[in-house]
């Protein structure tokens, strides 16, 4: 016996919960604010960024921070003195009656006989400072470039990033274990970077060796990524 079939629907589409919708919509807003703040971050560490004319030019990618870092001390300076006025405003007024103070007078102490005194314990020298444990050195720190690129590298293919903010190309110096793999998989790898290099503000992609041997260029003409061989 076939299963009996379902009745037409009279909607339009498909419905869709507006909840999912303005939770997809949340996240692209997400992920687009994620980029503005990295391109941000780029442009004033390349001193893109416009800065007042008495600020000196070589000092450029500090403006910006300092000017945050300023703010958010003076911000919390305010909401710490609000805090304090707020509580003295909430101690209770010392304005009850006052409690009879009581003299205190010194207790006398019995007499001890001789037998009884106890001789005084004898001097301990004091015990020496332990060594002061030396510091460990500072962690290393990444690239920020690089760091941005590792998100899509979970297998280390690029040993180093070298930015050129001139002519909006970044030069990617791959691991030898990237020329060994098949050719659909480095084309796969080539055209991921391509992206994350275009959402990072480089038009240009190009992929070399350890020897600066080109191995990938992004095309000229439409879109994706040209293989090259570096022995042919």
């Amino acid at each position: 016996m076939a299963d009996p079939v379902p009745p037409p629907s009279n909607l339009p589409e498909p419905y869709a919960s507006p909840w999912g919708r303005l939770g997809d919509a949340l996240r692209a807003v997400l992920a687009s604010l994620r980029l503005k703040l990295r391109e941000l971050w780029r442009r004033n560490r390349e001193g893109d960024l416009s800065v007042p004319g008495f600020w000196p030019q070589g000092w450029a990618s500090l403006f910006w921070p300092l000017l945050l870092a300023t703010l958010v001390a003076l911000s919390l300076a305010l909401a710490a003195q609000a805090w304090r006025g707020s509580s003295h405003r909430a101690a209770p007024p010392a304005g009850g009656p006052a409690s009879p103070v009581v003299p205190l007078t010194p207790l006398e102490a019995p007499a001890l006989s001789a037998s009884e005194r106890v001789a005084p314990p004898p001097a301990t020298l004091p015990e020496p400072e332990p060594l002061a444990e030396p510091e460990p050195p500072p962690a290393l720190e990444l690239d920020p470039l690089l760091a941005l690129l590792a998100e899509d590298d979970p297998d280390h293919l690029v040993a180093s990033a070298h930015p050129v903010p001139g002519d909006g190309r970044l030069v990617l110096t791959m691991a030898p274990t990237y020329s060994t793999m098949a050719p659909a998989s480095r084309r796969r790898w080539a055209e991921r970077w391509q992206q994350r290099a275009l959402a990072l503000g480089y038009e240009q992609l190009e992929l070399v060796d350890g020897q600066q041997r080109l191995l990938a260029r992004a095309a000229l003409v439409g879109s994706g990524m040209i293989l090259l061989d570096p022995g042919a």
